[in-house]
């Protein structure tokens, strides 16, 4: 796809990428204050694997007023992005043959890390109830060779918080069944207006020797780029983490580090703030595009900044003399036809979807979802 997008630039086309899995604004000005003190500072030399003493003070206070359960510094560490932080976790804490319980649709890299550490996704299907994950669906699902169920709220792709009530349950069947909860909250910054992130162990303290809590600097301050993650668990499981990163990557970028406790340091959640705003009105502009295209569905996002779009009813049709066999061979069509790039939906479990961006430019969004509109109706 990358190269029919390339080719369609170097022919003087204008294409509009949706499929980008970040932000359209600058990184946090304090982020950037921070690493140019840290370098003028001279602090480019290695940390303890993970991360400053100073950080990690930090992030624990952090997780403790998010959860509202206490957390010490011992019990949370610093990676090298929030994928490296699930990548522990699952090495860490599945063995052969474990099984692994995976709303689908999931983010791509959750199944993946589970057969690396040779165990074995169990998925449970979310569409039928608008992309909310039900405590009576994880019941079905579990065996006596389950080992974690992996939470992803709010969800990336489909923008779906999972809701209080159903959390709750979800907490204590893994207290029941003695199972552990990977809660992935990368988006918990990014929730659309008249929602609210809720978190499990705000909800069910107890399971905090259950849970292994996962997130990332990447959204809430903009810095893809830069790898900056966390992840925040019982000691016991920090430890076995730390000696596990010590032999992979060991230390994330100390420039990283610094800047990062820089901005907590003198956070007001302006920056945040700012871009949901910002957000928000991009959603509902493009909504009310999407709900003039012919047979498309959607369930309004409640969080994240995805639309993921049920194309089904289009499967199958026609451009011409090209039948659009399913949905990536869609994907391959919208950016030859109509130069948008849209990620494909069997990437994240639903061959029947499209995932689409609006943290791009205002303009592109509009133009963008036009343009798929219309292609949509060519096709018959």
């Amino acid at each position: 796809m990358r190269t029919i997008a390339n080719e369609l630039k170097a022919q003087g086309l204008q294409v509009i990428n949706f499929a980008a899995g970040e932000l359209d604004v600058d990184t946090d000005e304090l982020v950037k204050e921070g690493a140019r003190k840290a370098i003028d500072g001279g602090h480019n030399i290695y940390t303890p694997t993970l991360g400053l003493p100073e950080l990690r003070k930090q992030v624990a206070a952090l997780v403790t007023r998010h959860a509202g359960v206490a957390y010490a510094h011992n019990e949370v560490g610093l990676t090298a992005g929030a994928k490296q932080a699930l990548y522990n976790a699952a090495m860490v804490l599945i063995d052969p043959e474990d099984e692994v319980i995976i709303p689908a649709p999931y983010w791509v890299t959750f199944p993946t890390q589970v057969e690396l550490a040779q165990g074995r996704p169990v998925f449970v299907d979310t569409r039928p109830h608008g992309y909310q994950l039900l405590a009576s669906d994880v019941q079905r699902a579990i065996t006596p060779r389950t080992r974690a169920l992996i939470l992803n709220t709010p969800n990336n792709p489909t923008g779906a918080v999972y809701g209080r009530e159903e959390l709750a349950k979800i907490a204590a069947l893994a207290i029941e069944h003695d199972f552990w909860v990977i809660f992935d909250e990368c988006y918990a910054s990014l929730v659309r207006a008249g929602h609210r992130h809720k978190h499990i162990l705000a909800i069910e303290p107890r399971l905090k020797e259950r849970a292994v809590l996962v997130n990332s600097f990447s959204k809430s301050h903009a810095l893809t780029g830069w790898r900056l993650g966390y992840v925040a668990a019982p000691a016991e499981v920090i430890k076995a983490m730390e000696n596990l990163q010590g032999h992979t990557t060991s230390n994330p970028s100390s420039v990283a580090q610094y800047a990062v406790s820089h901005a907590l340091a003198h956070d007001d959640g302006s920056f945040i703030a700012a871009i949901n705003r910002a957000l928000d009105e991009r959603l509902r502009q493009a909504l009310a595009i999407v709900a003039d295209m012919p047979e498309v569905k959607v369930a309004p996002p409640q969080g994240a900044f995805y639309l993921f779009l049920d194309i089904s009813a289009h499967l199958g049709r026609r451009l011409g003399d090209l039948v659009v066999a399913d949905v990536d061979q869609f994907c391959e069509l919208a950016l030859r036809e109509a130069q948008i790039a849209l990620v494909s939906g069997a990437a994240f479990g639903d061959p029947s979807s499209v995932r689409v961006s609006y943290a791009i430019a205002p303009g592109d969004v509009v133009e963008g979802l036009h343009r798929l509109r219309r292609l949509l109706q060519r096709l018959r």
